[in-house]
């Protein structure tokens, strides 16, 4: 199956071949024809002339001899062909007629005194002139290899402003895919990714909220054994509407972009309150004690939070959070992340290899990073399987001032 990239490059590439074959198609004709029309131009000239030359050289009723006559250039090849025909020499003029033309051309050029003809690679003229001196015929034929000549070289011409434009749009194409629509394709791919990992999530603790049923209802137990089943189910039923829970948080967070809900946020004062846990220490440095941030302070605190949690949950040591001019740095010693795993596990349900034995569902980073990317924070994840793990949020320069600085504007 092509990617939807492919499929627009091969679409767009065909359009564009189709209408610059037919707009040189039309050019062609327009070309040939108008070649056509300055051959038969000159053909009419030629006639004209002929005709005079032969009248002024004829005196009283005298009879036009059948002839021809060959008009040459430079080269050895003859360039045009003048016959002038006795019209009233009827079966010796149409003998000499039939060599060029059909019998209905012959007709036509009687009725009309004019006709343009075709005759192998020559394009001819034949004009019938009624004198009273006698009717005679002037046929002035002109070979056309300088129009071939022409569209030969038309042709070549077509044929690579073709591949050229065709070469431009395949690579314009590929690189506006590159930048637009090869971004659009993986975000449908991590939407249906989510879609299945969610769903699944969800459908977990339903079954053990079913299964849990089922086996209490199979048989008549005493009052410990139901309220064990009901302990199960609560615990289950908690976990499900955490998931949901979160689920509705990372949608709110994709979709808070209007800024309405923001507010200037004093880093300090808004770090202290998850310095309430014993095991969590925060550190400002110098400068930093009126630093702060215009964000949603519901969403701050759920992003920063969860981050906290993590740290607090996969370590038995302390977590220190360090306050930086430009960066907030949450620290811990506990049992690190796989460095394969660094790079995924912002995804959303991924987990490292070494957490299957903790509970979790694997939505939390991924919420705290989408949200920090609403107010312009980067997050950067450094850490050692079995030594700790470094999360730094580095804070864009629009979302960093002073508490003096935001209550002058």
């Amino acid at each position: 199956m092509l990617k939807i990239a492919h499929k627009i490059i091969f679409i767009y590439s065909a359009i564009t071949l189709c209408a610059m074959g037919m707009a040189f198609a039309v050019l062609w004709y327009w070309m040939s024809d108008y070649a056509d029309n300055l051959y038969y131009s000159f053909l009419e000239e030629r006639a004209e002339l002929i005709a005079q030359k032969n009248l002024e050289r004829c005196s009283g009723n005298r009879v036009y001899d059948i002839y021809m006559e060959h008009r040459t250039d430079t080269v050895a090849k003859p360039v045009s062909t003048q016959i002038v025909l006795d019209a009233d020499k009827t079966q010796a003029t149409r003998r000499a007629l039939l060599r060029f033309m059909s019998p209905g051309q012959i007709e036509r050029l009687r009725d009309k005194g004019e006709l343009k003809f075709k005759h192998g690679d020559n394009l001819g003229l034949a004009v019938y002139y009624p004198k009273p001196e006698g009717n005679f015929i002037v046929i002035v034929m002109l070979n056309r290899h300088l129009g071939e000549y022409l569209h030969r070289q038309m042709g070549y011409w077509l044929i690579g402003v073709t591949s050229l434009c065709i070469l431009i749009v395949v690579l314009v194409s590929r690189l506006y895919t590159q930048r637009h629509i090869d971004t659009l394709h993986e975000a449908y791919q991590r939407e249906r990714q989510f879609i299945h990992h969610a769903s699944h999530e969800l459908n977990n603790p339903l079954t053990a909220i079913q299964g849990e049923c089922e086996i209490a209802l199979m048989k008549k137990r005493d009052a410990a054994d139901y309220e064990d089943s009901l302990n199960r189910i609560e615990q289950e039923a908690q976990r499900m509407s955490q998931t949901i829970k979160q689920l509705l948080y990372l949608s709110m967070a994709m979709n808070e972009s209007d800024g309405e809900s923001r507010e200037f946020i004093i880093w300090k004062d808004f770090l202290n309150q998850f310095n309430d846990n014993e095991r969590v220490h925060l550190n400002v440095s110098q400068g930093c004690d009126s630093c702060c941030i215009t964000a949603n302070p519901y969403l701050l605190k759920m992003a920063v939070g969860n981050i906290v949690r993590n740290a607090l949950k996969y370590s038995s040591d302390d977590v220190d959070i360090t306050l930086n001019e430009k960066s907030v740095v949450i620290s811990d010693k506990g049992i690190g992340i796989p460095r394969q795993d660094i790079p995924y596990i912002t995804q959303p349900f991924y987990r490292a290899a070494n957490t299957r034995s903790f509970q979790g569902n694997g939505i939390g980073m991924s919420l705290a990073v989408n949200i920090l990317k609403l107010y312009g924070i980067m997050v950067k994840i450094e850490s050692e399987e079995n030594a700790g793990t470094t999360i730094i949020m580095r804070l864009a320069h629009g979302n960093f001032a002073s508490a003096t600085d935001n209550g002058s504007k």
